[in-house]
Formats: structure tokens, C-alpha cells, sequence
């Protein structure tokens, strides 16, 4: 996608995306920026254009929702609110997040065939693969329109989608140890990782972990119920044989994606830890 920008009263562009973003970090472009790229009606502010894109890397800390609407705001929004925001997305949104995740089928069906190598790999490619599906879900929520390439960002960030998936795996595992129940209410705690490792590249997986806990804190209950306003559609997905699931599993990643914005937006000093 090209990208154009209005600077000191003249048009700049186009640039490609990623030179677009490098802007926005180094805070060239600010949230009053206008911009523009073929698609958009009009011209708009940064903020109203690509909302949840903030200028410059957000401060530890500091809210990380630049342009998130005020009435999705905070916890406690009706998960109809959080669906309805899921499905008023661009238009084809839902039909590349399926791409992307029967590409993703196809990959760990074609390793599951090799002997050892193959499940070796599929095993390491879990975690880039399963991040790139967040950050899918992550952008889809603030209504930018989905290219297959952006399920696949996890690979540029393959260390740390390994490691997250490592130490998740393995926190998750001790505390089921204590019998299941602690292993699912911990799997709760923990389910916002993704998005905080999408959002703040600079932190550590671990310290990812621990923002999610924070800010999962008195939430998870809220986040269950959530999940479980779905079940209707995983029973229905039953009599089609699984097919609808690359509809489901949008929604409701969106769907997740969109709670994590709304619990970030008021939670965020609960949320990241302090700056060193």
C-alpha cells in the first residue's frame, strides 16, 4: 500500500508502508498529520486514518491506543459493542484472514509429513505463525485493511514469538500441574502477551508475560465470558464440518483483539511496567 502525507503544506509521497511506519515512530508524523492512501475518501488525520498507530514508539507505560473510540474505551464495554466494532471492519477483511490461516494449515499439515526435520520445524514455526494471526486480529480491530503479509510478521520478530511461545507453554504446563482449573485461569492471564509483544517491540517476552497478568488482573472473568458468547457459532460449526471455522476464528480473534484495546486504553499503568 502506498502512502501519502501532507508536510509544511506540501504533499509528500507516495512511500510504501514500512517506510510510512518509520515516519510515524520517529514522529515525523504526528497524530494531526494528514494522510491519505487510495481507499480513503478524504484526507485525514494520522490518528483517524489508521487508528492505534501512535507517533513515535509509545512510552512504557502511556496509553497505546491513539485514535481507539472513546465508547470502546475502558473495561466493562458490552461485547456487542466489542463484536459489532469485529464486523464493521473493511470490507474482505474476513475473507484474507481465512487465506491466511488455511496457508497456515497447509504449512503445518505439509511439516507434520516429514519425518523428525519436518515436526522439528513445525514445532519452531508455531509460535511466528500463530503471532503473525494476532497480529492480524490486532489490525483488523483497528479497522485497517488486512494484506496476507501482515499474518506474517512474526517471522521478522521469530526470536520472540519462539520464546513466547517456549515460556507460555511451560508456565502453562507447571501450573496445570496444580491440577487443570490454575492452568486455565492462568491461560486467561496470560492472553493478551500478543498484543503487548505486537504493540512494544522494545520489551522482553517475559516482561510481555507480566503485563498481560497486570493487566488481566480482575478481567479475567469478564474475558471467559467473552470467549464463551461464542459458543453458539462453535456448535454451528459443527454441522458444517469445521468449514465455518475460518469464519469463526476472525470474529472472535478480532473480537479479542478489540477487548485488549478497550482493557489498554484504561489500564495501561497496569498494564506495562515501569520504565527502567
Amino acid at each position: 500500500m502506498n502512502w501519502y502525507y501532507a508536510l509544511n503544506g506540501a504533499q509528500q509521497g507516495p512511500i510504501e508502508e514500512d517506510e510510512f511506519r518509520k515516519l510515524v515512530r520517529q514522529g515525523t508524523l504526528t497524530a494531526d498529520t494528514l494522510v491519505w492512501h487510495e481507499g480513503l475518501p478524504t484526507w485525514q488525520p494520522l490518528s483517524v486514518a489508521v487508528p492505534g498507530m501512535c507517533p513515535s514508539p509509545p512510552p512504557v507505560g502511556t496509553d497505546a491506543t491513539c485514535g481507539w473510540p472513546d465508547e470502546l474505551k475502558g473495561p466493562g464495554v458490552a461485547f456487542s459493542a466489542l463484536k459489532a466494532r469485529a464486523q464493521s471492519g473493511p470490507k474482505g477483511n474476513y475473507w484474507t484472514f481465512a487465506g491466511y490461516l488455511v496457508l497456515s494449515f497447509i504449512i503445518n499439515v505439509a511439516t507434520a509429513f516429514i519425518p523428525v526435520v519436518g515436526q522439528i520445524v513445525g514445532w519452531a514455526i508455531g509460535g511466528p505463525l500463530l503471532l503473525g494471526q494476532f497480529n492480524l486480529a490486532l489490525r483488523g480491530a483497528e479497522h485497517k485493511k488486512l494484506e496476507i503479509g501482515d499474518g506474517f510478521v512474526g517471522f521478522n520478530q521469530f526470536g520472540r514469538a519462539f520464546v513466547w511461545m517456549l515460556l507460555s507453554g511451560l508456565y502453562l504446563f507447571l501450573w496445570s500441574l496444580l491440577f487443570i482449573i490454575p492452568g486455565i485461569i492462568k491461560s486467561f492471564s496470560y492472553a493478551m502477551t500478543p498484543f503487548i509483544l505486537l504493540d512494544h517491540p522494545e520489551m522482553g517476552v517475559n516482561d510481555a508475560i507480566t503485563a498481560s497478568r497486570r493487566m488481566m488482573d480482575g478481567h479475567k472473568w469478564e474475558f471467559f465470558c467473552l470467549n464463551l458468547s461464542f459458543i453458539g457459532w462453535w456448535l454451528l460449526n459443527i454441522l458444517t464440518l469445521g468449514i465455518l471455522t475460518f469464519w469463526i476464528v476472525p470474529y472472535q480473534n478480532i473480537t479479542m483483539a478489540s477487548f485488549y484495546r478497550s482493557l489498554a486504553s484504561a489500564s495501561t499503568e497496569k498494564a506495562l511496567p515501569p520504565a527502567e
